[in-house]
């Protein structure tokens, strides 16, 4: 597998290809932060909003990682990031590229509590833990390094989301340890769906494998994710619910149906 540096020379089918993920992941971790940062009207303590706060900080980050290794490949970042700024609640598909589940009307429906806050980051950032981990191996150099960040990062989200839990059963009771029960359902649909269908042959997939962009497929995230949750849920105290079925539908991107372009030019 030919891998490449910042100032090589890029195949232009490597390219678009490469972009077209970045731009992705990009615009999304980004997103993410904003929606997390809606989830602070959930704190229950002040310890509770500065650890939630610094997740926010982090998620932004991960999006200005990746549009810093965007910006040299000719990408508008400056347009991405004031388009996301000034249209938070309905990002324009044309302009930014957003997984579904960070869309306003998707994400505000899954949080009633501090305990879905706590959940979300138990039960869905371990999917996160492994889909960004295979970045560190990617064929693009600077790519992976800044993966290496991201990906122990996204460890520290899912410490706090045991931290969290942790503290809800401590000071909540049975009626927190309840209320986090109940959310594992929900939350592990949306963490098993994370990395797409295990049996995606798309023709997109395909390029992704043979430029090296993706080194996994989706059913080894998906086993490794459940690995990591049952864990997780076992050190907490909670029971691993059965016959979850994936949500699909939440990993899904504004343009995840349309040919690989050159996002953002």
């Amino acid at each position: 597998m030919k891998k490449y540096d910042q100032n090589d020379k890029l195949p232009e089918d490597y390219k678009a290809a490469l972009i077209d993920l970045l731009a992705f992941q990009a615009d999304s971790e980004f997103a993410g932060g904003q929606r997390v940062e809606e989830n602070m009207k959930f704190a229950t303590r002040p310890e509770e909003a500065y650890r939630l706060s610094k997740k926010v900080m982090e998620e932004m980050g991960h999006g200005w990682y990746c549009w810093e290794i965007l910006a040299p490949l000719g990408v508008d970042v400056n347009a991405r990031v004031q388009h996301l700024v000034q249209n938070r609640d309905n990002p324009d598909p044309k302009k930014v590229r957003v997984i579904n589940g960070f869309r306003k009307e998707n994400w505000s429906t899954l949080f009633e509590c501090w305990a879905d806050v706590a959940m979300f980051s138990t039960a869905v950032t371990p999917a996160a833990v492994a889909f960004l981990g295979q970045y560190r191996e990617s064929s693009y150099l600077p790519w992976a390094k800044v993966s290496e960040r991201i990906w122990a990062e996204e460890k520290g989200h899912l410490a706090f989301g045991v931290w969290a839990a942790k503290r809800v059963m401590e000071l909540d009771g049975e009626k927190g340890r309840e209320q986090l029960q109940a959310a594992v359902p929900k939350f592990m649909q949306i963490g098993l769906g994370f990395a797409g269908r295990p049996a995606d042959d798309s023709e997109h997939f395909a390029k992704y494998f043979e430029y090296g962009l993706k080194v996994r497929t989706a059913q080894q995230i998906q086993d490794e994710y459940m690995e990591i949750v049952a864990k997780r849920l076992k050190e907490i105290g909670l029971e691993m619910p059965s016959k979850i079925e994936a949500n699909y539908d939440m990993r899904v991107g504004y343009a995840a149906s349309q040919p690989l372009t050159m996002a953002g030019k």
